[in-house]
This record gives structure tokens, sequence and C-alpha cells, in this order.
């Protein structure tokens, strides 16, 4: 059994404060050995297994976010055997898991819509990306977080006007989000990249540790409401989306994918935001998937093992607190795997026919 200081420090390697909202996971009740690989950073850690069940390799977004969160409550609170790999580009992780490299992975939703098509960041790859997308299968879709605008106090960017000629983190250069950020932005200011203002790409460590580092004023950052990584920004505000922009063809465009809404971030929820409103912004949709040769033992137990245990995770971990067990298709962009389908029709939950 591992206690929660040896959990917080195997997955947020790279700065082991970042999971405060863990308060205790050595709980009296028997839980199996989880063999865990978290790579956060270009760092990299292992526990061994006591286990003779077969490790399942998962791949997840940032470490401290409701992507790797949803898949620790499978392993760490339903003792499943998983092998979660965080901190990668999630784009890559849907192409390697419709491949059959891995898993199981958390796949955003216009990133697999675009693997189906071959464009966006797959664009250069496309004709294997085609073939891909039709081997993802879904378990369950869960809210990921909100779009935070991020600038740093004193930048003088008051307004998302103002962010003409700055340069703004908008995502990973392979990623999905990137291309999302440039279309919130698009939305709310009619600013375009590389015309109006420098799009930076990063990976997710190293954006935020270069905006710590004064590297660039303004950053877009996709993430769970009370993502404490976010604390360790210094003081900053976030800006809301204007009533008038979401008026707009632009905006109403971006939303008409069902996995992007409009939400709201309430006012204080951290420490560190000068901001004291609540911000409106774009809330998105992420989903669980798995390759559609996985059996039909193994995806519904996942399936189960998330929804069984979600109430007791909910209790130490705050983010994922917006994750919603009756909407657990919202935003889902493929068929669900049959093992899921099955613990679906076995609790009484309505399935809608395209998901069949």
């Amino acid at each position: 059994m591992m206690g929660a200081d040896n959990f917080a420090i195997l997955h947020h390697v790279s700065n082991p404060a970042t999971f405060p909202e863990v308060k205790d996971l050595s709980r009296e009740k028997n839980m199996k050995t989880i063999r865990t690989l978290a790579i956060v950073a270009g760092f990299s850690l292992g526990i061994a297994q006591v286990s003779g069940a077969e490790t399942l390799t998962v791949e997840t977004g940032t470490a401290s976010g409701t992507t790797t969160l949803a898949m620790q409550v499978i392993a760490t609170y339903g003792g499943m055997d998983l092998q979660i790999n965080s901190g990668q580009t999630l784009t890559k992780s849907c192409m390697k898991l419709g491949q059959g490299e891995i898993d199981a992975a958390v796949c955003p939703p216009p990133a697999h819509l675009m693997m189906g098509v071959g464009k966006g960041p797959f664009k250069n790859n496309a004709e294997a990306a085609k073939a891909a997308a039709p081997n993802l299968r879904g378990l369950f879709a869960f809210s990921g977080g909100f779009f935070h605008l991020i600038v740093r106090d004193g930048s003088g960017v008051e307004t998302w006007d103002d962010l003409a000629g700055q340069r703004i983190f908008t995502g990973p250069p392979a990623g999905s989000a990137n291309g999302q950020s440039q279309s919130i932005i698009k939305a709310a200011s009619g600013l375009v990249a590389g015309e109006d203002y420098e799009a930076v790409r990063l990976g997710w460590g190293a954006a935020l540790q270069a905006f710590q580092d004064g590297q660039f004023d303004v950053m877009m950052f996709p993430t769970a409401v009370g993502n404490s990584a976010l604390e360790q920004l210094g003081p900053v505000h976030i800006l809301s989306v204007s009533d008038e922009a979401m008026e707009t063809e632009t905006w109403k465009n971006y939303t008409k994918q069902e996995s992007r809404n409009a939400g709201i971030i309430p006012a204080g929820v951290y420490s560190n935001v000068l901001t004291d409103t609540p911000v409106q912004t774009a809330e998105y949709s992420m989903q669980a998937m798995v390759n559609v040769n996985m059996d039909d033992d193994t995806a519904y137990q996942m399936t189960k093992l998330f929804w069984d245990n979600l109430a007791e995770a909910k209790a130490n971990i705050r983010v994922l607190n917006m994750v919603n067990p009756e909407d657990p298709f919202t935003g889902l962009s493929a068929k669900l795997h049959p093992g899921a389908i099955r613990y679906y029709k076995e609790v009484g939950i309505e399935i809608p026919a395209d998901k069949m």
C-alpha cells in the first residue's frame, strides 16, 4: 500500500506540490497495488506491480488535470492494473490507440473527428489517421475543464482586444488544443494567429515554466477548475469572454460541436487570481477511449470501476467535482465499446442510438 505522499510524488515528479487535492489515498479497505509510470516534463518513475493481471497501457494529458485523474480513479480507487503515461500530446495518443500501440487513452473529441478526415494535426499523415480512426471506441465522456485565458498582472492586457501584438501560448505543436485556443481568441476578439499575435507552441509542462520565467505574458490553458498548478504562476488575471462575442458567427461555429460549450469559472477558486468576478469562457469535453479489439470484459470493468468509484474519488480530488455521472455521453465522438454498452444497459442508462 502506498501513502498519499508517495502517490503525489509519483505522479508529479516535476513538482510534487501540484497535487494537494489528494488528501488520503491510504484507505483501510483492501486495494490492489497499482503500477503506474508517470512521464512528466521528461521525468519517469515506476513502481513494481504485485498482481498477476495484465497491465494496460494508458496515455493521458497533464498530470494534475482531469484526463489523468479520471484514469487514476479506475486504477487507484478501482484497483485495475494500469500503466498511466501522463503529460502526452493527446492527438498522438489517439493515433497510437487507433493503431493498437496502447490499450486506452483520453482522446479530445475534436482530435478524433479530425483524425477521421485526416485534417488538422493529422494532415501530414492523413491516410494513416483515417485508417486508424474507426478503431477507436468510447467508454465515457466527461467535462474536461475550461479554457483559462491567463494574463500576468501588470502586463497591460485587460481585454481580449489587448491581445494584439502579444506572444500567447496556445498549446502543444501537434495538439488539438492549439487550434481550439486560436478559435476562441478569434471568436472573442477577431484576432488571428500569425497576423495579429504570435502563437507560442510548447508542451504543457514547458509552457507553465516558460510563463513563470517571463517568456510571455499570456497563456491559453485548458484545464479543470481548481487545478492547483495554476496557483504557482504568481499574480494573474483570467479574462472573460463577453456576451457580445458569444453572439458572433465565429463563436457559434466553434460551439456547433457537441463537446464545446460556454461555462463559468467561479470567482475565488484560485488564491493567486486577482479577477474577483466569475469568468465566462469555453468549456470542453473529454472522452476515455479504447481500441476496438479490447475484450468486452475489460472494457466493461474499466467503465464500471470509473463510475462506481467516482463519488469516493471526488471526496479527495476536487477537480473531479465537475464530472457528472448523469451525463456520460456529452461530447462522445465515437461509438461505445460493447463492454461499455453492457455496463450502461446493466445500470439502466439510456444510450443514444448513434453511440451504439
